[in-house]
Order: structure tokens, then C-alpha cells, then sequence
């Protein structure tokens, strides 16, 4: 390692916000990088970027991640489950691999100096009135998905006063990689303005830049140890947003559709049942139909602007053209 280098490892490397962290890093030459992947991973958004592999699964003994540790200043801690066919299966990966990564580190003759874990505003809960959710608020989990995260808060916070830990709580996340928001830019692509359920529906998007800038900002700044911050970024309606998508792909007028709470509880134990006949986790569930029909998602931001400096820098109508693009690049739009 070079003496001017911090050694960073990143849990969850491979995947969507992890890749677009790895490039963030990577970008600045600051850091030399470590990631931890399983065997079975799939390691294409890694391909030709100046990462060092290390095989190893946080669900497993804490003392099988002493080689990934091994070094290291400085861990963010994003691997984790967003769709499972059983409830145990979030808690084993999101809160169990948290406690073991955890552990892990405090084994280590020199712990890491700050450990970023990125939870989720799932595990807040959607607002319960008009106001943007805000970190003082008492979290309310409404899926199975969220609970696993506030619990994997939960053990994050027994450690912090043996570990610096951070806890970063991003609401959506878009951009180049992803495809959870595939569905949506598809249905503006037919022409069609779907609405879910019958409320306006306003939702927290953040590009996949912004948010691991924001987490590198927690990982190297001494305000943010001890600290839980929401990831602020455009707060949107449903219509808002197809609106804005409209415009990016191009399409003059779009046709309205409600889908209705019920219609769509249905479709989600449908798919539910589907997934649990094929054994393949599915994103969309009916625990998951919670988080879709609630009313208010949106975000304040302003703790992770006053301690962090942190402000969201894409552009909502940039960043969906860029992430259409890649869509069309990938053949999926």
C-alpha cells in the first residue's frame, strides 16, 4: 500500500451502489481498494477497475473475514438483501452480517477507524403525515425489508463505543446499473403515466453518485462518528416524476392509469406465491406492496447538509437520461 493511500474495504462491491462507490473511490486516488464478494458474485461492474478481490460472506464466522480486514482504515459496509423468499433470510443477511462484520472489526489488533453502514429509509417508514421524514423521528418499519435494516441499526448502535460507525439512510436510488426502476421508465416507453394507488404517491430519489458521496463524506469526516443521517434528494410525486420521464424519452402525451390499492395488493401475493413456487426472490411482494401504496417517502436532507456539507449534485432530468441510456446500451429499454 502507498504511504499516501488509505485502505478501504467495501462489502457489496459488486452491485449497483457499491460499483458506483468503488468508481467514486477509485476516481480520487486516494484510496486502494478492497472488496469483499462471494464466490458465486457476479463481478462485471468490477471488470478493469483497480479493485482487490477478497472471497468471503459476512453471514459466515466473523474470524473468516480476517483476510478481508486485514489493513484496513476504513469499511463501508454495503452488502445486504433487498428481496428474499422468507422474512429470516433479510435478518440473517442485513442484521446477522452487519453484527458479524461488526465483530470482525473489533478483532482486528487495529480496528478500522470508521465503519459506514448503509441502512435505508425503509427503515424509518413512510411518513405519517405531510412532513418529509427527519431523523428525529421514531422509526416505523412497515416491510419486512425495513425491520431487518432498523435492526441491523439497532446492533450498529451497541457497538459505537468500541467502534466509530456511521449509518447512512438513502431513500430511492437510481442511475446506470440498476434495474428496480426498470418497470417505470418501461411504462412511460408504452406511453402510460401509471399511478399506484390512489394517493399522489411522493417519493426520495437520489442518483447513485450522490449517495456514495454521501457516503464517502461519512466515512472520512470526524462530525459524522456516532452520527445517523438521511440521504436527501429530489422529493417527487408519482406524476411528477412520469412527467420528467416523459420528457427524457421523448414521449408528447401519456396515457393515464391507476392501478388501485387492492388491484395491486393482489398482483403482489400473486407474484409472492410465484416466487416461492420457483424459489426466486422477487422484489416485487405483497409485504413489499406497503412500501409502494404509502403516501409520503419524501426526505429531509438537512442534518447530512450541516454536518456533512453534503448536497445532492445531479440533476433529476440528467441523471434519467443517463440512466436511460444505459438502459438502451444494456438492451433492457
Amino acid at each position: 500500500m502507498k504511504s499516501d493511500t488509505l485502505r478501504v474495504l467495501v462489502t457489496g462491491a459488486n452491485g449497483f451502489l457499491g460499483s458506483h462507490l468503488v468508481d467514486l473511490l477509485a476516481l480520487s486516488g486516494a484510496y486502494e481498494i478492497r472488496a469483499l464478494v462471494r464466490k458465486t458474485s457476479e463481478l462485471r461492474f468490477l471488470s478493469g477497475k483497480p479493485v482487490e478481490l477478497v472471497y468471503g460472506d459476512v453471514t459466515r464466522d466473523p474470524g473468516d473475514l480476517d483476510a478481508a480486514l486485514d489493513g484496513v482504515e476504513l469499511v463501508f459496509h454495503l452488502a445486504g438483501l433487498t428481496k428474499a423468499l422468507a422474512r429470516k433470510s433479510f435478518d440473517l443477511v442485513n442484521r446477522g452480517g452487519t453484527e458479524n462484520l461488526i465483530q470482525a472489526c473489533l478483532r482486528m489488533k487495529r480496528p478500522p477507524s470508521r465503519l459506514v453502514l448503509l441502512s435505508s429509509a425503509g427503515a424509518m417508514g413512510p411518513s405519517l403525515g405531510k412532513q418529509a421524514l427527519s431523523e428525529d423521528m421514531n422509526p416505523r418499519p412497515i416491510t419486512a425489508y425495513g425491520r431487518s435494516k432498523l435492526a441491523a441499526e439497532h446492533v450498529a448502535r451497541e457497538y459505537m463505543d468500541r467502534l466509530s460507525i456511521t449509518i447512512l439512510r438513502p431513500g430511492g436510488i437510481y442511475g446506470p446499473r440498476d434495474t428496480e426502476f426498470l418497470p417505470v421508465f418501461k411504462s412511460v416507453e408504452r406511453g402510460f403515466l401509471v399511478r399506484l394507488g390512489l394517493s399522489p404517491g411522493r417519493i426520495c430519489l437520489s442518483h447513485a453518485t450522490d449517495v456514495a458521496r454521501a457516503a464517502l463524506l461519512a466515512g472520512i469526516l470526524p462530525e459524522a462518528a456516532s452520527q445517523t443521517f438521511l440521504v436527501g434528494g429530489c422529493n417527487i410525486s408519482q406524476v411528477e416524476l412520469g412527467s420528467v420521464l416523459a420528457k427524457v424519452l421523448g414521449k408528447r402525451r401519456l396515457i393515464p392509469l391507476v392501478i388501485p390499492g387492492p388491484v395491486l395488493r393482489t398482483a403482489g401475493a400473486i407474484s409472492s406465491a410465484l416466487g416461492m413456487v420457483t424459489r426466486k426472490a422477487r422484489i416485487f411482494t405483497f409485504d413489499n406492496t406497503r412500501r409502494i401504496l404509502a403516501a409520503n417517502w419524501t426526505i429531509d436532507g438537512s442534518k447530512a447538509g450541516r454536518l456533512l456539507g453534503y448536497m445532492p449534485k445531479v440533476d433529476l432530468e440528467a441523471g434519467l437520461s443517463e440512466t436511460a441510456e444505459w438502459y438502451r446500451s444494456q438492451k433492457l429499454l
